[in-house]
């Protein structure tokens, strides 16, 4: 009698583990899906705000750049804006397009 418990004591819990650990994969699909491409040559500062890794110093100088030296290209030429090296562009490969 007691085998028979532990048994279904055990199976009850990795029915719970496995209802948890599918669970934690939808949503983490679901956050991937929700993601939004931000236009580096079209956003405005608070839309850049929201980018990972740039701020309203960042992304007030991302602006400044576009107006005076024209679109960006590629990730690279984001580079050329004061602060924003590889790491920053790691970070904005997921949400950022060039159009």
């Amino acid at each position: 009698m007691l085998f028979k418990n532990l048994w279904t004591a055990g199976l009850l819990i990795c029915a719970f583990i496995l209802c948890s650990v599918t669970h934690a994969e939808t949503q983490s699909i679901m956050e991937e899906s929700n993601v939004v491409l931000v236009n580096i040559n079209t956003a405005t500062i608070e839309q850049l705000v929201t980018l990972p890794g740039i701020g309203l110093l960042k992304a007030r100088a991302i602006v400044a750049d576009r107006e005076e030296q024209g679109e960006f290209h590629d990730f690279e030429s984001l580079t050329r804006v004061k602060g924003i090296g590889k790491g920053i562009v790691d970070k904005l490969k997921e949400r950022v397009v060039f159009q």
